[in-house]
């Protein structure tokens, strides 16, 4: 061995007399508005328990792909939380550490962090996962089933296209919507979560077949990843009040704790115990299958559009995905 390419133990090693020991450098300051600036895949910043991380480079390392750029610009807190169920080392944190939140830049969270019950509910999640010897991404019944929807699919848009009756036609059209509602909620749903497959690519490729059935997987991972998953069925209410009497507020001052899925069936659907009943609300079950529907279409052929050229969905900045 080479001995002498190592260095002494810290407690041999002395300080030459007259020599200043320099302290560590003091964190930038940063307002929550410059932390908005750096919000696209170019520059992205995010704040984690107040801590500032410039995540721009680690996107393209980052195990579950680029995912994490969708916290670009925005308090992450809530994302670095609930998707990384066995925790991330502060080593980690520290190395793309730049900065620190200046205080009170945002307001206090719909969840406490320090609650036990959900570092408990975290460790049982995992726990069982390891007892059944599950993958938190990919697995074979995932791709049999991902090959099976998509062959479904394919084969209907043929039949749909070459049967010469009407009615036949008119079924299998049904039988590719069945197949495009089931790619729509498990191929590109787990795809866009990452969870798919343990490529990257792979579950790139298998995010975009929402593309491929006609609405925009960009979008969807705003709405669904940065709005329906840390915050299902919250609603701010003031906010909601504001856009009723027209009232548009800067977009760094929505409280971005409300769920979207939510936000745009307001008030017509009731989802959470601390939304006021209505009258009309004993009825949801019944208009709800058509309001859904309905939003569907909206979300194809008017919000998709939309948000690319806003590059903003309600109150959540899309410019992490639409700035590029």
């Amino acid at each position: 061995m080479c001995n002498g390419n190592i260095p002494a133990p810290e407690s041999h090693i002395q300080t030459p007399i007259g020599t200043a020991i320099t302290a560590a450098p003091a964190l930038k300051t940063i307002s929550k508005t410059e932390l908005a600036s750096h919000n696209t895949p170019r520059s992205a910043w995010c704040s984690v328990h107040s801590q500032v991380l410039d995540i721009t480079a680690f996107s393209k390392t980052h195990p579950g792909g680029d995912t994490i750029l969708l916290a670009a610009g925005k308090d992450a807190t809530v994302l670095f939380e609930t998707y990384h169920p066995r925790g991330v080392p502060q080593s980690l944190v520290k190395k793309l550490q730049i900065g620190v939140m200046e205080k009170g830049a945002f307001q206090d969270s719909f969840y406490s962090w320090d609650s036990e019950f959900y570092k408990v509910l975290k460790k049982r999640v995992v726990n069982r996962l390891e007892e059944r010897g599950l993958s938190r991404r990919g697995s074979v019944e995932i791709w049999i089933k991902g090959i099976l929807f998509l062959v479904g699919f394919w084969f209907s848009l043929y039949k749909m296209y070459v049967t010469p009756t009407l009615p036949t036609a008119a079924a299998w059209s049904l039988s590719m919507g069945i197949f495009a509602a089931m790619i729509g909620t498990c191929i590109q749903h787990d795809g866009n979560h990452g969870a798919f497959a343990k490529s990257n690519l792979i579950n790139k490729l298998a995010g975009w077949t929402l593309d491929m059935i006609g609405a925009s997987a960009f979008t969807w991972e705003v709405q669904h990843m940065l709005g329906h998953h840390p915050y299902t069925n919250v609603l701010d209410g003031e906010e909601e009040a504001k856009k009723e009497k027209g009232i548009d507020c800067p977009l760094e001052e929505k409280d971005q704790e409300s769920d979207p899925d939510v936000f745009s069936s307001f008030p017509l659907v009731r989802m959470h115990p601390y939304h006021e009943p209505q009258w009309f609300h004993a009825y949801q079950h019944l208009y709800a299958p058509i309001l859904f529907a309905a939003m569907t279409l909206a979300k194809v052929f008017q919000q998709d559009f939309e948000v690319a050229t806003s590059q903003r969905l309600y109150h959540i900045d899309a410019k992490c995905r639409y700035g590029s």
